[in-house]
């Protein structure tokens, strides 16, 4: 860190020679880059009266993720209306760059994109319409019912490929015999 008198000799031999090169050879101080801040400092002393910058405070007023509604009313604000990005950044609390990053979410994958699963209301489930356990056991007997089917239909589908004279309405006994050989393991038999 430099001391104000070094900083203040720097910038008065710069205002003699009028180069950067020749004040640092002289004094053998600061970088380039240093006197150059130093310079645009003296020039434009810095503003003490900026605002500071709002910091997200994740607040009910400004959520960290803000709601759906209000991302495509800012989108739709922004790039369907015209209002200015900065103008509305500032009114609503979020930076530009993070509007920008909407948008390109909405234009790449919607208005699901911005979906949460923590936005979903819940709602109580209602327990009227159970399944009795007789019901059920008959559901499961209709399957195994079907699945058999689909069984029995896949492998004649087999045997049908294998001998290609097999007429599937009259299937020889030996044919019949094969699909069962293969499913008795499966089904019990009658």
């Amino acid at each position: 860190m430099y001391k104000k008198e070094e900083k203040e000799k720097a910038l008065k031999l710069y205002e003699e020679v009028k180069s950067v090169k020749k004040v640092i050879q002289k004094l053998g101080y600061p970088t380039r880059e240093g006197l150059y801040k130093w310079l645009r400092d003296s020039k434009n002393p810095p503003d003490k009266t900026k605002t500071p910058r709002r910091r997200i405070n994740n607040s009910p007023e400004h959520p960290l993720h803000p709601p759906t509604e209000l991302k495509l009313e800012t989108i739709r604000r922004c790039f369907e209306c015209g209002e200015n990005v900065k103008l509305v950044s500032d009114e609503i609390g979020y930076s530009r760059s993070t509007i920008y990053a909407w948008k390109r979410l909405y234009d790449k994958k919607g208005a699901v994109a911005f979906m949460r699963y923590q936005d979903i209301p819940r709602e109580k489930i209602e327990e009227s319409s159970s399944a009795t356990s007789e019901e059920i056991a008959e559901l499961k007997a209709q399957l195994r019912k079907m699945q058999l089917k689909i069984d029995v239909l896949e492998e004649t589908i087999k045997v049908i490929k294998k001998d290609r004279d097999a007429d599937l309405k009259t299937l020889k006994n030996r044919e019949k015999a094969t699909i069962i050989d293969v499913l008795k393991n499966e089904y019990s038999l009658p």
